[in-house]
């Protein structure tokens, strides 16, 4: 819900949504897995509460940055999960294991493109997988150095039209490739601090990025190794197929293109088996997409 005046309320057990008085749906929850609004958006408690019954995630943001969320009160943490995650002598590990499968699928969307068109240069971080860092620095300096050569490559893969420069971040993205990218790795960071509430995690504490105040540490960790299969790969396609959709200034194409790529099944069962591996010693294997 992204329009000035719209109001998300309940009628007869359906979730409506109204601008101005006018109707503009009505659905049953069983039919929704999330509702996403912008903070020009209200919402009605009952809404809460009907979406709390039926599992429906509630996302509130601020363009595309997550603002808030609505989290179940019957979801909360063990706090034997806790002590395991405080605890862990496997942090260099599983930091390792977090850029390991970041970069295994960044190839993996960069060779889809290179069996098609060829031109990209992938060895640097093909060696990259070959590492064995000793700490989260060194886990930290390979991802960096991985990073470059992927965006290099992306560049290569995004029509001129776009003037996409390379990744650039939040302050100082105005090419629409850029501006896309945020808003999916807002929705991707909202569907994994999700997952790693639900898996019964604390979001604060990481493996791969330090810890500061108010951050959610292992939302990121986690994130890293879904960017590339359920983000930048639909959007690389968007880009070269729907350019337009990209620079139209109505983002309901682009949000569709995301929210039908986020697998949420997929995140949550990440954050469990991260969950498991604190709790029984087992090895973390990241997400690997296909």
């Amino acid at each position: 819900m992204d329009e000035w005046g719209a109001f998300v309320g309940t009628k007869d057990g359906l979730i409506t949504c109204s601008v101005k008085g006018t109707l503009k749906w009505a659905v049953s929850p069983v039919e929704l897995d999330a509702l996403v609004f912008q903070v020009t958006a209200a919402v009605s408690t009952e809404v809460v509460k009907l979406a709390n019954e039926h599992g429906v995630d509630l996302v509130f943001m601020d363009h595309d940055e997550p603002v808030a969320r609505v989290v179940g009160a019957k979801f909360g943490g063990s706090p034997k999960v806790w002590v395991a995650q405080l605890r862990t002598k496997r942090s260099a590990e599983l930091a390792w294991s977090f850029v390991r499968g970041k970069v295994r699928n960044q190839l993996t969307t960069l060779r889809y493109y290179q069996r098609k068109y060829g031109g990209l240069e992938l060895e640097a971080m093909e060696r990259t997988l070959e590492a064995s860092p000793s700490s989260r620095e060194e886990a930290m300096q390979l991802e960096a150095a991985a990073a470059k050569v992927y965006w290099l490559a992306v560049k290569k893969l995004i029509p001129p039209s776009l003037k996409f420069p390379g990744r650039r971040f939040k302050r100082r993205a105005e090419d629409p490739f850029n501006v896309a990218l945020n808003i999916g790795y807002g929705l991707l960071r909202a569907w994994t601090w999700r997952a790693v509430v639900v898996a019964g995690l604390l979001p604060y504490v990481g493996f791969l990025h330090k810890y500061r105040p108010g951050r959610p540490s292992l939302v990121f960790d986690l994130m890293e190794e879904f960017r590339s299969p359920l983000v930048d790969r639909p959007l690389i396609a968007l880009a070269r197929t729907k350019p337009e959709d990209l620079t139209s200034g109505d983002r309901k194409p682009l949000l569709r293109v995301l929210l039908e790529s986020v697998r949420r099944e997929d995140v949550l069962h990440q954050a469990r088996k991260l969950a498991r591996c604190l709790l029984d010693g087992s090895p973390y294997t990241p997400y690997v997409a296909k």
